[in-house]
């Protein structure tokens, strides 16, 4: 009996130090020769996001709707109250801030820190509707593009189009997570 309760001790043991899956790595190079089976749709997206630059942390909620290549998108506070809105054009590559906040500079400059440049905003954008191929719901991916470091967890399909659960994107010291709770096609 005692020997029955040591072999089940050091098994539960050695199965609690089994880690998770690594995540595959994917270079950008390889990520924009994929087929991009969510290019040209209309969707609605509804997040909860947290953003964390240097050590100041930021929660809140994100509804994105694109149609037509012109997406939509509203930042709101835990309290669901409009901060910003974003609009991206792809047509015309245009990018326009709508900022509903009294601190309305301070809002700007932490969306142009965390984006940086339009080329960077379209491609960020690229990334999050359309996940690598190899995302699966058991094997997560990190694609890296310049600075920034896209991780993907899970997946959800809705008429053949293939959406991830969790995308955390970070660079330097700029952390932004983004919890799906809604994709709508």
């Amino acid at each position: 009996m005692k020997f029955i309760c040591i072999f089940i001790s050091f098994f539960l043991v050695s199965c609690a130090s089994v880690d998770k899956n690594q995540p595959e790595q994917v270079l950008y190079k390889d990520y924009s020769k994929q087929t991009n089976v969510n290019n040209s749709q209309n969707f609605q997206l509804s997040a909860k996001i947290t953003l964390f630059i240097e050590k100041k942390g930021f929660t809140g909620r994100l509804i994105w709707i694109t149609n037509d290549g012109k997406s939509n998108i509203t930042i709101l506070n835990p309290f669901n109250s409009v901060i910003s809105k974003i609009y991206l054009n792809k047509h015309d590559n245009s990018i326009k801030i709508s900022n509903l906040s009294s601190n309305k500079s301070e809002i700007e400059r932490l969306i142009k820190k965390v984006f940086g440049n339009k080329e960077t905003v379209f491609i960020l954008e690229q990334m999050i509707k359309n996940p690598p191929d190899q995302l699966t719901n058991k094997k997560n991916v990190t694609l890296s593009y310049n600075d920034w470091l896209v991780d993907y967890e899970g997946l959800n399909k809705k008429e053949n189009k293939r959406f991830p659960k969790y995308i955390e994107l970070n660079k330097n010291e700029i952390t932004l997570k983004i919890y799906i709770v809604d994709w709508k096609v």
